[in-house]
């Protein structure tokens, strides 16, 4: 049975302060006390607190938390990407310590891609990882692929990409870590502007008001959980593209549940 959202948690604030709370208490529980909750927090510590609150609550948390709180605020971006990443990263089972079989089911050679991982040259690495992708897909001319071409990948495939990502990244880049963030923060297979621009912030594409150009992005382990890959500067799989992005995300999540790759 799923949990009702309109019910107390055990982080729910009491009114009154007592453990357990007294008969005649209001327990502020449930999407309604949290959004209370954001919209009376006055300073940024109440702000970032409420937030923190909010997200435990998954997809309706975090909708709350961009609807109601200013997160231009670059502390408290930085305090909802923040929590966002690790939400995503517990549900990342990372290959961090195990040997990586480079198998591909149509001959690629992904020896350049690990050793570009393995040397922590994340910018050439990201243009490869878009590169081998276009080629899988014999799309190299136009530069870009769509959900049917994510449909179509082969699994082998996938997984060693997804794989080295994880692993030469401790689990905070690639496929998998960006399809959870995707989820938490409202995930749909439409063209969704709201919901491409909070993905955008969670991931940190879209910051302070604007989106980021590929060769803004930041290209190393400092960078927010599932800021990489993206999709190289002028060519690329789809990611960065709102028109293309939604779609092409919630196909690639698709995908990476029917390959069962975790």
């Amino acid at each position: 049975m799923s949990e009702n959202p309109n019910q107390p948690r055990e982080y729910d604030a009491v009114l009154g302060g007592q453990v357990p709370p007294p008969k005649d208490g209001v327990v502020l529980g449930g999407i309604e006390g949290v959004k209370r909750r954001l919209i009376g927090a006055t300073s940024l510590e109440q702000q970032i607190v409420a937030v923190e609150e909010a997200l435990k609550y998954g997809q309706a948390g975090t909708k709350l938390v961009f609807q109601i709180v200013n997160t231009e605020s670059e502390k408290l971006e930085f305090t909802v990407s923040s929590l966002l990443g690790q939400q995503a990263l517990a549900k990342v089972q990372s290959h961090l310590h195990s040997d990586i079989p480079l198998i591909s089911a149509v001959d690629v050679n992904y020896s350049r891609l690990q050793n570009l991982l393995a040397s922590r040259k994340w910018k050439d690495a990201d243009q490869e990882t878009a590169s081998i992708m276009l080629r899988v897909c014999d799309r190299i001319p136009q530069g870009f692929l769509d959900p049917s071409d994510v449909e179509k990948f082969p699994c082998e495939d996938l997984n060693t990409i997804e794989t080295l990502w994880q692993k030469y990244s401790n689990g905070r880049f690639g496929f998998v870590v960006q399809t959870h963030i995707w989820q938490i923060v409202g995930c749909t297979s439409n063209p969704d502007w709201e919901a491409w621009c909070r993905f955008g912030k969670g991931v940190g594409w879209f910051s302070q008001g604007a989106w980021r150009y590929w060769n803004d992005l930041t290209f190393d382990l400092s960078a927010n959980v599932g800021h990489l890959p993206r999709g190289g500067a002028f060519i690329g799989w789809g990611l960065g593209d709102f028109w293309t992005g939604c779609r092409t995300l919630s196909a690639l999540a698709e995908k990476l549940a029917s390959c069962k790759i975790a």
